[in-house]
């Protein structure tokens, strides 16, 4: 039995090596990575989807569902500097995607009281992030709670800077709105 070594690939993940045979057929490899990555990158991401839509099982299935695109795709997103961001963006456009269709499917009555049974909700609520847009939560959330800069945010969410600033400003807005700040 030949003994297993062990190296890091370009994103710091660990990856097996055989000693004997060389690396590991491209197949098996690239899954390994891909594995990695989801271990160490789903719960982080699950957990900014779900701040960010105000509902765990939507953001669950939007992180599964961007997941499960990125390992269609894991032979060139695997390349990219930062996967986890592309997976984010797949995840933030399934959201908002998904509150779109809602949308258009029924409209709620506004005097309706939310219920919020779940500690991310209740944050969500106690927040006011509720009155905001997906995308404006989205660019909120990565901005001051992430801390990324306006052009990494930018680039997280795949648009421009200034549709990111734009949603920031009118998000500000609105939460200054909601708080009763008059600046």
């Amino acid at each position: 039995m030949s003994p297993n070594c062990r190296t890091e690939n370009k994103h710091g993940l660990t990856i097996a090596l055989d000693a004997a045979r060389g690396p590991l057929d491209a197949q098996a490899a690239a899954e390994e990575d891909f594995s990695a990555f989801f271990a160490a990158r789903y719960h982080e991401t699950l957990g900014l989807v779900a701040l960010s839509c105000g509902s765990p099982s939507l953001a669950e299935d939007v992180t599964q569902e961007a997941f499960a695109r990125a390992l269609d795709r894991w032979a060139r997103v695997g390349q990219m500097a930062r996967p986890d961001r592309w997976v984010l963006k797949v995840a933030s456009n399934l959201v908002v995607d998904h509150l779109r269709k809602t949308r258009r499917e029924a409209t709620l009555d506004g005097g309706l009281e939310a219920r919020a049974d779940d500690h991310v909700e209740r944050i969500w609520i106690d927040h006011n992030l509720d009155r905001l847009t997906p995308m404006q939560r989205t660019v909120m959330l990565l901005r001051h709670r992430d801390g990324l800069r306006v052009d990494e945010v930018a680039v997280a969410i795949g648009r421009s800077v200034e549709t990111v600033r734009t949603h920031l400003r009118l998000g500000r807005r609105r939460m200054r709105e909601l708080c009763g700040d008059e600046r």
